[in-house]
């Protein structure tokens, strides 16, 4: 049996994604095997920039013969066309990997199949262990993530948080040099505790100390560690390459969820800007100086800073010109396709477009994935926004790219320019609803049911105090590898790093409410109740009409209810709202509750608690103002609509989001239902939905409690 030093360290982070995590209340319990594994998976994503750090895998790197071994994974054709690209040279190791760079992509997607098509544990994680020595940091690190999410035999498996993975992309500048000058000067002004030495750096968001403009005054918000996660993880669920009935994502209604997604983003960041007095996101044209600037104050691994833009930066010159015609040409497509009703396929069929269900085709188009009907004429709208809007600097030599921020998943929201760029897209969104007839009385009511009141908690939010590990940001003394000691992969013993560096920063967060709703029932039945949050007012204070505000209204909370005959009380807190995840376990308490279960009777807990699908529970409610602000609360009661494939089938809830089953969804409405169409307010108020107006206290973290 394995020995292993484990260092106990407590601290809580936070991770996120796509929303509608599974919620069963079961758990699970793993076994030896299992914990074995997870150790294994852990490790593989300690100090990845440090090939020689941990000599089992050195050892698994310099005996596996990937070239001896093609008849260990399922598809002989994808292992033989990886290994076409590493015999010719793949990206080298220590240069900046992004997905969204047309040859990156290609070979990152070889990776991930070699990951994806080995037969079994032991030649994924050989595979694993020699790719981690030989190919780019960044670029294993992101086909292995989607690997191990999209593998069915993995489900269950927790990774480090990318923040843990990757500080440099969510920490600034210089908090990294802080860490690394700890490390430098031999850890001087660091606590000792044991054999370790453990510091805090503190943090702040770039718009605290760096001012360009005002929309700067949100970054609490869009640098949030937890939000960018949440983000980079819907896109590791349904990356924008990924598709076909192989992995069946198309199952997922893919299209209407991207759509409905970033639609849910814009409308979260919009109550952000009202509680500070930033109001609507501003348009933008390809053709006139953008006023919103960007400073990352973020350097890579390498040395290189993020890009950064200038206010007013001009788009449109001779560098771009080609680019920006080529998005025109996309949009102008999109647009003739909604306005027309109707998607003419390369072999002739047509797609109706006039109806509902035609939003999951309009999203496909939009962000052309596998599953587009048509990605030759229909390409990647939203990838060359983003890049042409970057203003990424492009080396001269072969491989090299200095990406911006928009061209990282995980790190996309924090620049303003994103929510500029998705506003523009999602526009045909809406434009598409808006071709819809609004929703009538009859597909409004529910017979029989009426909501007669609700009472909500006073909301109030705060920042607080939060600890992140950016110990991979600074390189550790290797262990020394002994040739022959680790040829037959042995039992080792790991240990712990010798030091232990947080980023300590302020983070918005929430103090639990409650809502209770009184509801009758003529009969007993099965429902559904949605609950959303929206503006009261814009940012002028006048009172907003319900048509024109229904895009900013964020969803809450879902769930199915059966009523009975006569009055239901339904209550329901915060901390079980549907979508939602917890601030993560971090990597150290994590591979302590491993070792210490693989060691002992304890028992290690297999539940969606650490899951990565899910939005930060912290981030549900906007900050609000220190004397309060008015907002507005939607709650409906639906019958129950069953879904196509009824919920939980085909994967296991405990363990999975299950990504690709076609059986995430409780039912089969459209999402946003009922704000997603048109509404005509002479009937939009039926007895089985109801507002309340509610107000957000923001208070510091001490006076929280003393609120009455």
């Amino acid at each position: 049996m394995r020995s292993f030093t484990v260092l106990a360290l407590a601290a809580a982070l936070a991770v996120a994604s796509a929303a509608f995590v599974p919620s069963t209340g079961q758990v699970k319990y793993a076994d030896k095997e299992w914990l074995h594994k997870q150790e294994d998976l852990l490790l593989l994503f300690r100090h990845v920039y440090q090939k020689d750090w941990n000599p089992q895998l050195i050892a698994y790197a310099k005996n596996y013969v990937l070239k001896s071994n093609f008849h260990l994974y399922n598809n002989q054709e994808a292992v033989t066309e990886f290994y076409s690209y590493y015999e010719h040279g793949m990206l080298p190791r220590g240069e900046v990997f992004s997905i969204f760079n047309e040859v990156h992509r290609e070979q990152a997607i070889a990776l991930f199949h070699l990951f994806y098509y080995a037969k079994d544990w032991d030649t994924f994680y050989k595979t694993a262990a020699w790719a981690r020595y030989h190919v780019n940091e960044g670029m294993f690190v992101y086909a292995l993530t989607v690997a191990v999410t999209h593998r069915p035999d993995m489900a269950g498996f927790v990774l480090p948080a990318p923040y843990e993975i990757f500080p440099y992309y969510f920490i600034n500048t210089e908090v990294i040099q802080k860490a690394q000058q700890y490390k430098m000067q031999g850890y001087y002004g660091l606590k000792k505790v044991g054999d370790v030495y453990t510091g805090v750096v503190h943090n702040n968001y770039t718009g605290w100390y760096i001012h360009t403009n005002p929309e700067q005054k949100i970054s609490y918000f869009t640098e949030d560690i937890g939000l960018n996660t949440y983000y980079y993880y819907f896109h590791i669920d349904y990356p924008f390459w990924l598709g076909g009935k192989e992995f069946g994502l198309y199952k997922d209604r893919r299209g209407e969820l991207y759509l409905y997604e970033h639609q849910q983003l814009l409308a979260r960041y919009y109550l952000e800007r009202l509680s500070n007095d930033l109001g609507h996101i501003p348009e933008f044209s390809w053709y006139y100086p953008i006023k919103t600037g960007y400073y990352p104050d973020m350097q890579y691994y390498n040395g290189h800073t993020f890009p950064d833009r200038d206010n007013y930066y001009l788009v449109h010159d001779e560098d771009h010109y080609y680019d920006i015609k080529l998005v025109d040409d996309y949009e102008r497509r999109i647009r003739d396709v909604i306005d027309r009703g109707f998607l003419v396929l390369p072999e002739g069929k047509v797609i109706n477009f006039t109806v509902p269900e035609a939003v999951d085709y309009l999203g496909n188009l939009i962000q052309s994935n596998p599953d587009s009907y048509d990605t030759r004429f229909y390409k990647y709208l939203s990838l060359f926004s983003r890049i042409i809007m970057g203003a990424a600097v492009e080396p001269v030599e072969p491989y090299q790219l200095i990406p911006s921020v928009l061209e990282h998943f995980e790190t996309s929201l924090r620049d303003p320019m994103f929510y500029q760029i998705y506003k523009r897209i999602i526009h045909y969104y809406f434009h598409f609803k808006d071709h819809l007839h609004p929703y009538t009385y009859e597909e409004l009511y529910f017979p029989g049911v009426k909501v007669e009141d609700v009472v909500v908690d006073k909301l109030v939010t705060y920042f607080d105090r939060f600890d992140m590990d950016i110990t991979n940001a600074i390189d550790i003394e290797p262990e020394p590898y002994v040739e022959g000691k680790y040829d037959g992969f042995g039992e080792i013993e790991y240990k712990a790093d010798p030091v232990i560096i947080k980023a300590r920063t302020i983070r918005l967060n929430h103090k639990p409410f409650t809502y209770k709703m009184s509801v009758v029932s003529e009969k007993a039945t099965k429902a559904v109740i949605r609950v959303f949050i929206g503006p009261k007012y814009d940012e002028f204070g006048s009172l907003y009409r319900l048509n024109e505000n229904r895009e900013n209204f964020y969803e809450l909370d879902y769930f199915v209810y059966e009523l009975t005959a006569g009055k239901n009380v339904i209550t329901r807190n915060s901390l079980n709202f549907n979508g939602y995840v917890k601030d993560r376990t971090s990597f150290y308490e994590l591979y302590k509750k491993v070792m210490l279960a693989y060691k002992s009777d304890e028992k290690f807990p297999l539940d969606m608690t650490e899951a990565h699908c899910g939005f930060p529970n912290r981030l549900m409610l906007p900050k609000g103002k220190k004397g309060g602000m008015p907002f507005q609360f939607y709650f409906i009661v639906s019958p129950y609509h069953e879904p196509e494939v009824v919920q939980y089938t085909g994967f296991d809830p405990v363990v999975s989001c299950g990504v690709g089953s076609g059986a995430r969804y409780f039912d089969k409405l459209p999402f946003g239902y009922p704000f997603d169409r048109p509404i005509d307010e002479t009937y939009f108020y039926v007895p089985n939905a109801f507002f309340e107006d509610v107000v957000i206290f923001h208070k510091k973290e001490g006076d929280v409690n003393a609120v009455v």
